[in-house]
C-alpha cells in the first residue's frame, strides 16, 4: 500500500508539471512535444548486495527547445529484490529532468544522447534507513520513425544512474557513498502534437484596453497560392495552375503580355528582361515537363508577313532561355501569326492582348 501511495503521489507531480510546461509553451513557436511510457530493467551496483536486479516503469515528458535540444522530465518507479522470503523488497520513487540532444529532427530513425538529474526517494527496510538523496544518469538512445497516422513511434535507450544513497545499514556504501546502476528500457512515444503562434497587441485608448489578434501568415515567395513551408516546387513559373505541393501542372497554357518586342522585329525589348529571369528560374526550379512557345500577333499586316513574325519572336524567347541554361530538349517555338486571337483586333487594347507569348506545358 505505501508503494501504490507513492507512485500516485508522483504521478500527480508530473502531471502537475507537464501541465504548467505546456501552458508555459503556448507561448512558443512552432514547439514540439510527446509523452513516452517506459519499462526499466535494472542492473544493480554490487554493493547493494541483492540478490536480483530490479524492475520498473516510468513516464517521460520531452519538449522542443531548438532544432536538437529537448528538455526531458521523468517520473520512475522501481521495485529490487531482496530474496528475503520472510521480508519485503526495496523500492525506489524518482523524478528528474535535464536535457537531450538529438543527432537529427526525430522525423525518422533519430539516435540522441540524455543526461538529466533529481532526486530519488529509497525505501528500504529497516524504515528508519528511508531517504531522499541526489539521482543523476546519462545514458545513449534511439526512437524510430513514426509507426501510424497517430506519430506513435518505438523507443529504446541505456543509462548510467548514480545514486547518492547510503543508509542501507550494512552495505559497502556506508562507507563509499552511493551506488552505480545501469539501467536498460523500452517503450512508446506518443507525440501530443505542437503549439500555435499567435501575436497579441495592446492598443490603449483614453481608458479603454483593446486586444487585438493577428494570425502569421506563411511566406509564399513565388505567388503560388502554396505557402513557402509547403512549396516543394519554389519559383513557379508566374501565372500556371499548381498542384497541392507548388508544382506547375502539365497540359496547360500560360499567357505572357509582358513578353515584348521591338516594332516589326523579334528582338525582345530591355523591359522583358525581368519576366525572362523569372522564367529561368522556374524551368530550372522544375524539370518534369516540356514547353512549346508560341507567339502570336495581331492582324495589323499581311496574314503570312504575321506569321513570320510571330515565328521569329517565338523562337527568339526559345533561344534565350537556351542560352541562360535550360536544356533545348525541353523548348520548342511556333509562330501562329493573327489566326488565334484572344480579343477584338477593332481596338487598341484587344490588339494589345493579341501581340503575346505563351507557354504550352507538356509533359515530358
Amino acid at each position: 500500500m505505501k508503494g501504490s501511495t507513492r507512485i500516485s503521489m508522483l504521478a500527480a507531480g508530473v502531471a502537475l508539471a507537464t501541465q504548467g510546461i505546456a501552458e508555459d509553451g503556448m507561448k512558443e513557436a512552432d514547439t514540439r512535444h510527446y509523452v513516452a511510457p517506459m519499462f526499466h530493467v535494472l542492473q544493480l551496483d554490487d554493493d547493494r548486495d541483492l540478490s536480483d536486479d530490479g524492475l520498473g516503469g516510468g513516464l517521460i515528458y520531452g519538449r522542443q527547445l531548438s532544432d536538437h535540444w529537448w528538455w526531458e522530465t521523468e517520473g520512475a518507479g522501481y521495485t529490487m529484490e531482496t530474496g528475503n522470503n520472510a521480508g519485503t523488497d526495496y523500492y525506489q520513487y524518482s523524478l528528474t529532468t535535464g536535457l537531450a540532444y538529438a543527432f537529427g529532427d526525430r522525423r525518422g530513425f533519430t539516435p540522441f544522447v540524455v543526461g538529466q538529474i533529481g532526486g530519488i526517494h529509497n525505501d528500504v527496510v529497516p524504515d528508519d534507513d528511508d531517504g531522499i538523496s541526489l539521482h543523476a544518469n546519462v545514458g545513449l538512445g534511439a526512437v524510430s520513425g513514426p509507426l501510424f497516422d497517430s506519430g506513435l513511434k518505438l523507443r529504446a535507450e541505456a543509462r548510467y544512474m548514480y545514486d547518492d544513497f547510503d543508509g542501507i545499514t550494512g552495505t559497502a556504501s556506508e562507507d563509499e557513498g552511493g551506488f552505480n546502476d545501469w539501467r536498460f528500457s523500452v517503450g512508446l512515444e506518443l507525440p501530443l502534437g505542437r503549439t500555435k503562434t499567435v501575436e497579441v497587441e495592446k492598443i490603449v485608448y483614453e481608458t479603454r484596453e483593446v486586444e487585438k489578434v493577428v494570425e502569421v501568415t506563411a511566406a509564399d515567395s513565388d505567388g503560388d497560392g502554396i505557402p513557402d513551408n509547403r512549396d516543394k516546387c519554389p519559383n513557379t513559373i508566374a501565372g500556371g495552375k499548381v498542384d497541392g505541393d507548388g508544382c506547375l501542372l502539365t497540359n496547360q497554357t500560360i499567357t505572357f503580355n509582358n513578353i515584348g518586342f521591338e516594332l516589326d522585329s523579334a528582338k525582345i525589348t530591355a523591359t522583358s528582361r525581368p519576366a525572362l529571369e523569372r522564367l529561368v528560374k522556374g524551368l530550372k526550379s522544375q524539370t518534369n515537363f516540356n514547353v512549346e512557345i508560341a507567339g502570336h500577333t495581331d492582324s495589323t499586316g499581311s496574314a503570312e508577313y504575321n506569321e513570320n513574325l510571330s515565328d521569329r519572336r517565338a523562337n527568339a524567347v526559345r533561344e534565350y532561355l537556351i542560352e541562360q541554361g535550360i536544356s533545348a530538349e525541353r523548348l520548342s517555338a511556333q509562330g501562329y501569326g493573327e489566326v488565334v486571337p484572344v480579343a477584338s483586333n477593332e481596338t487598341a487594347s484587344g490588339r494589345a492582348m493579341n501581340r503575346r507569348v505563351e507557354f504550352r506545358v507538356s509533359e515530358q
